[in-house]
């Protein structure tokens, strides 16, 4: 049986959606409102930003997916995440709390890295965020390898535990993570192998 939180005012848990059937509401065309619409912008199935809310909200709200509050009036946005929130929309405010956070992301060929602080501290999350694309360059390649090596490992480790082992083992091996950053994939390859 799973434990409710439903104790905790505002209790999240980080996920990957495909929301490519989904629409979009940002309300609020300044900086904050462009990047959140951005951010949504590839992976929507529409992303309509408007500047102010018209005369009745509801209607137009009642159209949409997901809501994002983001004007410079926090009275505005209590009452664009009121509306969502009555029609069990998720919804996301600039000024306050919504049902769901933005967080930092960062994307490359084979991953996509989210960091948030919960709404507490976005300048961090986005510092994270920054720090580690700037950091594990070779992350790209890593995680290319460590496909190659488990789709081996699942013909010749039965164990799950064991495979995660090995797998664990090739992260935590400096010779492998040197051999990518020198750009020989087929070094750190066999250097991988040498964990089985």
């Amino acid at each position: 049986m799973f434990k409710s939180n439903s104790d905790q005012s505002h209790y999240m848990i980080p996920l990957m959606l495909d929301l490519s059937a989904s629409s979009v509401l940002v309300v609020g065309s300044g900086a904050v409102g462009q990047r959140k619409a951005g951010y949504f912008a590839d992976s929507c199935r529409e992303v309509r930003l408007i500047d102010e809310l018209p005369k009745n909200p509801e209607e137009l709200i009642s159209r949409y997916d997901i809501i994002v509050a983001a004007t410079a009036s926090e009275s505005v946005n209590a009452t664009i995440c009121s509306i969502a929130r009555s029609q069990n929309k998720w919804y996301n405010s600039a000024t306050g709390i919504g049902n769901f956070l933005i967080p930092a992301a960062f994307s490359e060929e084979n991953f996509t890295l989210t960091v948030s602080t919960g709404g507490k501290a976005p300048a961090v999350s986005a510092y994270l965020r920054d720090y580690i694309g700037e950091n594990l360059p070779v992350l790209p390649q890593m995680i290319s390898l460590q496909e190659t090596l488990r789709t081996e490992l699942k013909t010749v480790v039965p164990e799950q535990k064991r495979r995660a082992e090995i797998l664990r083992a090739v992260l935590d091996d400096s010779a492998v993570w040197q051999a990518l950053e020198a750009g020989d994939g087929e070094t750190a390859l066999a250097l991988s192998r040498r964990h089985i």
